[in-house]
């Protein structure tokens, strides 16, 4: 089946949208699934829309359904313009929608109206996907573990998958038992806001971790942010920007404002370095056996967060890219939600109750069609 899966993530940096041919069986053993990527894109936000994502916190409630109606109208000319350019007929859409408030207590609302992509493309959109597993128990997040333990588990070696987002997420794949899935932390996402204020907002990223390679980690910092409650909490756990995104690093800024280019490099430097040192202590705790960490997510751009990661792990893990897998670092959470979209169709439960505290399996999304 082709399937276009469309994301927006914490990071609020642009739509994704990848192109896939999908083939979806239930099997006893776990879901059998074959994704294969035809194309991807990534398509920055419109500024405009950007800035009204970005003041999320100002909009009251006629702002939020516009915001719903603008981001599924251009969810839609973006994506026909990207198939059009491809020559690419998606039998099927998946689109995860914009996370614009979410909490592990089992509250997730996603903005992007999916009629506006039925209607342009003519055919069936999944959207929706976290309120099956809410209504069942679960927080509705983390969702891509399903997928990487479709796509990534190995009944010989005890792997993990990690995605690098704004969110770092992490699920264990070990060789036999059920996978366990997890937002470890912060992934980019202070990273990036401490760019943009060291900056004045001329850029949204650390690009190449520049910054923070001229910085250094302050040590005492460092070991304070790893008792924060949520890296300290029992999975299954999900966050997203209530925990860590613009209100974290006011607080953290007051605390000490840094004075200059330098006490900004090194802010930055302890702030990769606490994505890096969460995610090495949560396997470490979960998944000691892990040989094997395969990489996804915009964060693989960063050498300095890639280096700090690989030695914080040691030799005993292999830290790899997703791309050898078949699954492009870039594109992988766009091919995921193709993924759930074609189990949605094919009559697959998709959440993973280890992952999510749901009581049980069930379908993911509901079905905007024509």
């Amino acid at each position: 089946m082709r399937v276009a899966g469309l994301m927006t993530g914490t990071s609020m940096d642009g739509l994704d949208v990848a192109l896939c041919e999908v083939a979806v069986t239930d099997r006893t053993t776990g879901p059998g699934v074959d994704c294969k990527l035809q194309g991807f894109t990534t398509v920055a936000f419109p500024s405009a829309l950007r800035a009204r994502l970005a003041a999320l916190d100002t909009l009251d409630l006629p702002g939020l359904a516009a915001l719903d109606v603008d981001l599924g109208r251009w969810y839609a000319d973006a994506t026909v313009e990207i198939c059009r350019a491809a020559g690419f007929a998606p039998e099927l859409v998946g689109s995860h929608g914009q996370t614009v408030f979410h909490t592990h207590a089992g509250v997730s609302w996603q903005l992007g109206e999916p009629s506006f992509l039925a209607a342009a493309l003519g055919c069936p959109v999944v959207h929706g996907f976290r309120q099956g597993d809410i209504a069942v128990g679960g927080a509705g997040a983390p969702l891509v573990p399903f997928v990487d333990w479709a796509l990534l588990r190995d009944a010989q070696e005890p792997r993990a998958a990690l995605n690098l987002g704004g969110i770092a997420n992490l699920t264990t794949l070990p060789t036999d038992g059920a996978p366990l899935g997890f937002d470890v932390g912060p992934g980019n996402m202070v990273i990036d806001e401490l760019a943009r204020r060291a900056t004045s907002g001329a850029v949204g990223c650390d690009a190449d971790g520049l910054m923070a390679s001229r910085g250094r980690i302050d040590e005492a910092t460092l070991e304070r942010l790893l008792a924060h409650p949520f890296l300290a909490a029992p999975p299954p756990k999900s966050c997203g920007r209530e925990q860590f995104g613009p209100a974290f690093v006011d607080a953290w800024l007051a605390e000490a404002p840094p004075g200059d280019e330098q006490g900004w490099c090194d802010r930055l430097a302890t702030a990769t370095a606490w994505t890096a040192a969460g995610i090495a202590a949560a396997l470490r705790h979960h998944a000691p056996a892990t040989r094997r960490l395969i990489v996804a997510g915009g964060g693989v751009h960063n050498p300095v967060l890639m280096a700090e990661l690989r030695r914080r792990l040691g030799n005993a893990v292999e830290v790899e890219r997703s791309d050898g897998h078949g699954l492009p670092a870039d594109a992988k959470e766009a091919m995921a939600f193709a993924v759930l979209a074609a189990c949605r169709v094919a009559g697959v439960p998709a959440n993973l109750p280890s992952a999510t505290g749901a009581t049980r399996p069930v379908l993911l999304g509901s079905v905007c069609a024509t």
